[in-house]
């Protein structure tokens, strides 16, 4: 029976996984579970979501992904003790943000490793990749960039007209 529950497991692992196919793995011993709550409230306003693992049953979830089992992914000393991993999507760089500005006030977070596209991360890369900006920032400084010749040209046409108008409207007060 307890053989068909870690099947379960790694199968509800795996289809997580493939769902969303970034993660990260923090070390969570010492927080409450009022901390843990809160934590997850925050990852869940950018469509992530944490779930505690066993760490073998987390391993062998990814060997049998699709999408993970060709990385020969080897996770060494960042893969001891208990950890919880945080599935995330494109939106990856803003649950790290969350993470890191967590971790700030409660110090019992630790994040160990994440991984990105294809990527293992260390520590260092996913603090850096929590100052990235998210996907919908990007979005609007593209758009905004792309939006501002038009909106300079359309002003420079409108100072034109205007200049023109007042041009006109001098010449009849002058001839009267």
């Amino acid at each position: 029976m307890a053989k068909q529950v870690k099947i379960d497991a790694v199968l509800e692992l795996k289809a997580r996984l493939e769902k969303k196919s970034n993660f990260i793995l923090a070390s969570y011993s010492g927080l409450t579970v009022e901390d843990m709550s809160n934590l997850r409230a925050k990852l869940r306003t950018e469509n992530s979501e944490m779930k505690v693992v066993k760490n073998n049953l987390f391993l062998r979830a990814l060997k049998e992904s699709d999408r993970h089992k060709d990385a020969n992914i080897d996770f060494g000393e960042a893969y001891k003790g208990p950890i919880a991993a945080i599935f995330a999507d494109e939106t990856l760089p803003s649950v790290a943000k969350i993470c890191k500005e967590f971790a700030k006030d409660k110090s019992a977070l630790e994040v160990k490793l994440g991984y990105l596209d294809g990527q293992i991360l260390d520590k260092k890369n996913v603090e850096a990749i929590a100052g990235l900006p998210s996907k919908a920032e990007l979005l609007s400084k593209v758009l905004g960039s792309i939006n501002m010749p038009a909106t300079s040209i359309a002003s420079g046409m409108n100072q034109i007209m205007a200049g023109l108008a007042r041009a006109i409207q001098k010449v009849g007060e002058k001839n009267g």
